[in-house]
This record gives C-alpha cells, structure tokens and sequence, in this order.
C-alpha cells in the first residue's frame, strides 16, 4: 500500500525476522529498499533518515519497535493493538512523552465497506439519536478457529482474544459513534 502511493510517502527500508520475506517484498517493488534484521531496527531508522516507522510485526514485539523508533526521534503508526499489556502501554507512553514524538494506532477494521456503510448510516441519522448500544461478535469456524492454529493462541504473543481481536469491536463501535 505504501508503494502505491509514492507521491504521499516514500518507503526507505524493511525490518524483519525473515529475509527472504524482506526479499519477496522488494521483488514486488519498483524501487527495492535496503533490508535489516529486526535487531538492528536503531541502524535501519539513522542510516535511512526514516520520518516515520509502520509497524506491522507479531503483538508482543510492537513495545520494544515503538520505543525504539520514538527513542530515535520517529514517530510511528503501530497496527492495533499498541501492545499486549500494562507495563509495555507505560513504557511506549512514558517514551512518547519524553520524546515528544507521536504513536498512532490504525484499526484497519474501519475500512471494511460494510463498517464503512454503517458508519455513513449513523453520522447521517439514519436511526435517530443512539441512546445506547448492545454489541456482540461471533468468531466464525474459519477466520475465528484460524486464531487459535497461529501465534496468536498464545496469549504472551497477542495478549489474548480480548486485545487482539476485541480492539477492533471497541474501535469500530466508537468510530461509528463519532466517539473516535
């Protein structure tokens, strides 16, 4: 998606834990940009003057990433959730704080068209002033069981169903209500 948008933002390089994934990514590029092992995220961000990092690595990583990029004077966009507990939500608070650097977090789930629909309904008026709302969610035998065969059955990797997939709901609801 960054690629497709080369007039708004330049991608200037990819960090990861997997080369060959790196090397699948720049084979679909126009311009491939340098790789680095996720370790050596501090290098990749002074040596590519990066403005900005996205991060879009397993949950339990997105603390150590953050404070890393804003330590180094970036701000950050971050996938949801921001991280997996309370300590590692302090250190990226305390770190954008001290740094004065912004985080982001993107709720991709926004830009399904039906949520979009809902959200364009209800900023309309289309069922009135809403008084109070009853939202629930069933995980699916395919997409849901799916959570539970990769890394995110483990709760030290996604904090849980609760943080990971239950952030979408939380956002998608404020966001329909123009809370958010």
């Amino acid at each position: 998606a960054i690629a497709a948008h080369p007039d708004r933002v330049e991608l200037v390089g990819l960090a990861d834990t997997n080369q060959a994934r790196m090397d699948a990514h720049n084979r679909r590029l126009a311009r491939p940009v340098p790789t680095y092992r996720a370790g050596d995220l501090r290098q990749m961000l002074a040596a590519e003057k990066a403005d900005q990092l996205l991060v879009t690595s397993v949950d339990r990583t997105h603390a150590g990433h953050i404070v890393t990029a804003l330590d180094a004077g970036v701000d950050v966009i971050t996938e949801k959730p921001m991280t997996v507990d309370g300590p590692s939500a302090r250190a990226i608070l305390d770190a954008a704080e001290r740094t004065g650097r912004d985080v982001k977090v993107a709720f991709n789930y926004r830009f399904n068209p039906v949520h979009e629909v809902v959200r364009t309904l209800l900023a309309g008026g289309a069922v009135g002033e809403i008084g109070s709302v009853h939202f629930e969610w069933l995980l699916d035998v395919r997409h849901g069981a799916d959570y539970f065969r990769r890394w995110h059955r483990d709760k030290a990797n996604s904090g849980g169903l609760l943080v990971h997939k239950s952030g979408h709901h939380f956002d998608l609801v404020n966001w329909w209500l123009g809370a958010a």
